[in-house]
């Protein structure tokens, strides 16, 4: 079974709103599964063990969370093991979201990842659109990760 680690901060909620519609969208792949996963509750070489991956941060001053950037260091000392797995970031906020998915974008590529591009940002009031929107995503990103562990 394929298995996409979707991980996420979430101060407000908005973020994990999020999160849990990519898992929603992810769980509509038939052979793949979705573990959702505060950032501050991941250990490195657990998440190691996942087929792809799904990261989500708040946008502070174009910028993501602590939380995410302690997450991604931690990930930095297993990178050989993540190398080459798809990898994509969604990013909430009043602002500058496409600036903080490329900030995480550019630390994910010293993972050697496939990163899957663009991005999924979404602003401070979450829609019916931006709610069906993260839904495709994780779909999307799924059949991605899926095709990619059968290559």
């Amino acid at each position: 079974m394929t298995k996409i680690l979707v991980a996420y901060y979430s101060k407000t909620g908005n973020t994990q709103k999020i999160a849990c519609l990519i898992v929603e969208g992810v769980k509509k792949v038939s052979g793949v599964t979705a573990e959702l996963s505060h950032v501050e509750t991941i250990a490195a070489k657990q998440a190691a063990e996942a087929d792809g991956y799904a990261f989500g941060s708040p946008s502070y001053f174009s910028m993501m969370s602590g939380q995410m950037l302690t997450l991604l260091t931690e990930l930095y000392f297993v990178r050989d093991k993540l190398a080459g797995k798809p990898m994509t970031v969604f990013a909430t906020g009043g602002g500058s979201q496409t600036k903080t998915i490329a900030n995480i974008e550019s630390i994910l590529k010293a993972f050697n990842p496939k990163l899957i591009q663009p991005g999924l940002a979404v602003g401070p009031a979450i829609s019916e659109i931006d709610e069906q929107q993260a839904r495709t995503f994780g779909e999307t990103f799924a059949k991605v990760v899926k095709e990619s562990k059968t290559k």
